[in-house]
């Protein structure tokens, strides 16, 4: 199994389009860099591309329905950071996600 990527700081919405992560199946979660307060965690086959859409319109892209998660971040980005863990399958993301979700220690636990 991959290990989780360093943290790294959000991108603002200008360059949101360019956050790096997974290309193939992963997990990504967001936290707030000063205080560590986990925000949220998510997993997709195509980890990056999801990503990518987790500010809202005009920024990111896709088709999310979470407005008010992608708002969240567009007010608070400037204190977000983000990590990554590349996985070999999107069953083995779901599974982390499983144990994530269980945790309930996320602000937003979807």
């Amino acid at each position: 199994m991959s290990r989780w990527s360093t943290w790294k700081a959000m991108p603002s919405p200008q360059t949101c389009r360019t956050i790096s992560g997974p290309e193939g199946p992963g997990v990504y979660q967001i936290s707030h860099t000063a205080s560590g307060e986990l925000v949220q965690f998510g997993i997709s086959k195509k980890c990056g591309k999801r990503m990518r859409s987790l500010f809202p319109k005009p920024y990111g892209t896709g088709t999310r329905n979470n407005e008010n998660k992608r708002r969240y971040i567009l007010e608070h980005w400037q204190d977000l950071q983000y990590r990554t863990l590349a996985t070999e399958t999107r069953e083995e993301a779901y599974a982390i996600e499983t144990k994530l979700k269980e945790q309930k220690n996320h602000k937003f636990n979807t």
